[in-house]
């Protein structure tokens, strides 16, 4: 009950407690990084998964002569044309198998649309923000300008990409 004497409606007394609340919060839990994880050869890597659309299965890509070896070339996504990115050439392996485990990764960057073919998909993974280190000076050269750090978490490290 208010000092002046008015009655204060509960409901009303639980809005005006919650700011209160959450600046006590504050110190809560660490931030989460959420990261669609997926694997390359044996290296696990993460994007965050705000700049992913969807997952799809390989179901046909056609090459366009004369493009980036790394650009493996379109597919066909519900009508609309979709580049689709080899990531394994971009980072310096070999030219990926397509294996019924292989996935596209339908991502949004810079405001476009393209697809990432991976080895597979493994999972989406909270990782503590606290546990993301940036890439060591030795491998960041503007070649490897995609790599944004390396999570450790539980027993793996995970290579994040931008």
């Amino acid at each position: 009950m208010p000092t002046d004497g008015r009655t204060v409606d509960p409901l009303l007394g639980f809005a005006d407690a919650l700011p209160a609340a959450a600046s006590a919060d504050a110190s809560g839990p660490a931030p989460m990084l959420h990261l669609l994880t997926f694997a390359l050869d044996r290296e696990e890597f993460g994007i965050p998964v705000t700049q992913v659309r969807e997952v799809i299965r390989v179901n046909g890509i056609t090459r366009v002569p004369q493009v980036p070896v790394h650009v493996r070339g379109v597919t066909n996504l519900r009508g609309r044309i979709l580049a689709v990115m080899e990531i394994r050439t971009r980072l310096g392996l070999t030219e990926a198998v397509v294996t019924p485990a292989s996935r596209i990764v339908v991502v949004e960057v810079r405001g476009r649309v393209l697809g990432l073919l991976v080895d597979r998909v493994s999972q989406v993974t909270k990782v503590p923000a606290e546990s993301v280190a940036p890439p060591p000076e030795e491998v960041v050269t503007a070649e490897t300008d995609f790599l944004t750090g390396v999570a450790r978490w539980e027993s793996r490290l995970i290579m994040l990409l931008d």
